[in-house]
Parts: structure tokens; C-alpha cells; sequence
């Protein structure tokens, strides 16, 4: 069977909006990779759920970062201090962050270290897996030639290194089901793109050529999000391939620009 690329990388973010870890390997259930995106900031007085994408006020968001390690999930914060979910004194440093009161709430039933968490609304209703090839990071930097462009501002989970190198591969790929090793998933829509894919982060200026350029280009879209159809374990280095013959499309994206 045609191989169509390998993974470069998997990324996991355990609180939404913040930066996430880079993995070398990842279980993926039915509603994504395990770990992903369970918890999110909230504004303690309105209850209102963290959208720098449309609040420039959540923007210092993005230089925060979730990780997961064996104590549970972790927020670190740029002068390299990192707390746990539930430590005391995470509320007042989110606040201090922030500049008015943060906290952090679960999005559905966790693991028993955070259960005192409270609930609050999910307002993201996507695809459990978004994916990026590195054939449109490059054509989106052959584009906007004023800027670099990083993956981090994209927020993908898996970024698949093709052997098609021209133009956004991955929307040739809408509708066709693939395999990551034992993981298969349907490709099913664009990734529509917000005001987070300008916004400064960590090493990253503000550039808004990069949206208008995927405005222009791209029809607002970059990457892909993909249903789960089989779930299983995922790492760096796996081939990626059609789950069945491939179709016209598909082949015709693989012969692109070897």
C-alpha cells in the first residue's frame, strides 16, 4: 500500500487554549488523544470560558503552557513556575497572570485528583484529531515571505511530513479514511482559522499577514480535523497511509512535488 507520509510530530494540549507538550507517542481514544484539551481557564466572576480569539483581554493565555506528568496535569507559567491543578495557589497566580480572577474548570468527568474542579461549558464542537502537514506550513511560508511560520500557532495534534511538498495537501485529503500505525481516522472537514493564528506567543511576533494571507489563499482554512475510527496507540515515526486503495485524489496529492 502507497504510503502517503510519516508522523513528525503529536502534540497534546491538556488545558484549551494554553501552550501544550510536544510527544513522542500518544493513546487515541474515540474522543481524541488521551489528555487532550479536558480543562479550561474561566473568569471566576462571569463564569465566562477563556476565548483569546475573540478577547484580547485572555491573550496572555498563549505563555502559558499544560503539561501532563505522573502527579497529573500542570500549568507553567514564564517565569518557569509550574503548579497542579489543584494547588492553592494556582487561582491567584492565574489572576495575578491575567489581571483579573482566573480558575480553572473541567470540561467532563476526570480523574479523582480533580473532581473538585468545577464544570464548565465546552465551546468547541470539533473533530476529536486536528491534523497539519508540513507541505502547508511550508506553502503557507511561501506566501506570507515577511514572516516565519510555526506550527505552535496552529495548535495541531498530529503534523504528518508528506511526500507531497506543494500546496495545503491535507484538503485533497477531506472524506478519505487513513491510517497512523494501528490509529485510523476519517478526515472530515477543514480547520477553519481564528485571530489565535496571529496572536504573539512564546518567540512568536504578532502577524496578521499570516490570517489574511489563509483568508486569501486558503478560504480561512489550514489543516484538517479527523474523526477517530479506530482508536490505538500513535508515535513519532509511524507511516501514514490510506486505509484503503487510494482514491484519485489522494494519488494524485502523492505525486505532487517529490
Amino acid at each position: 500500500m502507497d504510503t502517503i507520509g510519516t508522523i513528525k510530530e503529536i502534540w497534546r494540549y491538556p488545558v484549551s487554549s494554553l501552550g501544550g507538550e510536544l510527544c513522542n507517542e500518544a493513546v487515541v481514544g474515540s474522543d481524541g488523544i488521551q489528555g487532550d484539551r479536558q480543562y479550561a481557564l474561566f473568569d471566576i466572576v462571569s463564569g465566562s470560558v477563556a476565548a483569546p480569539e475573540k478577547e484580547p483581554r485572555w491573550r496572555p493565555a498563549l505563555f502559558l503552557k499544560s503539561v501532563i506528568d505522573a502527579d497529573g496535569v500542570k500549568i507553567g507559567f514564564p517565569d518557569g513556575l509550574w503548579l497542579y491543578l489543584t494547588d492553592p495557589q494556582l487561582p491567584p497566580m492565574l489572576s495575578k497572570h491575567f489581571g483579573f480572577d482566573v480558575a480553572v474548570g473541567r470540561y467532563a468527568e476526570t480523574d479523582a485528583r480533580t473532581a473538585s474542579l468545577p464544570r464548565v461549558s465546552n465551546r468547541y464542537c470539533l473533530a476529536p484529531i486536528h491534523l497539519m502537514t508540513t507541505a502547508s506550513l511550508k506553502e503557507l511560508e511561501r506566501l506570507v515571505s515577511s514572516a516565519k511560520i510555526d506550527r505552535r500557532r496552529f495548535r495541531p495534534n498530529i503534523v504528518v511530513e508528506g511526500k507531497m511538498e506543494a500546496g495545503f495537501a491535507e484538503m485533497r485529503w477531506i472524506g478519505e479514511t487513513i491510517k497512523f500505525g494501528e490509529l485510523v481516522c476519517k478526515v472530515s472537514e477543514p480547520a477553519k482559522r481564528c485571530g489565535m493564528t496571529l496572536v504573539a506567543q512564546p518567540g512568536l511576533d504578532e502577524e496578521a499577514e499570516i490570517l489574511r494571507t489563509i483568508i486569501r489563499h486558503a478560504s480561512r482554512s489550514l489543516g484538517v480535523y479527523c474523526e477517530v475510527v479506530k482508536p490505538g496507540r500513535v508515535h513519532a515515526g509511524a507511516t501514514v497511509s490510506p486505509d484503503a486503495a487510494p482514491s484519485r485524489s489522494m494519488t494524485r496529492a502523492s505525486s505532487l512535488g517529490d
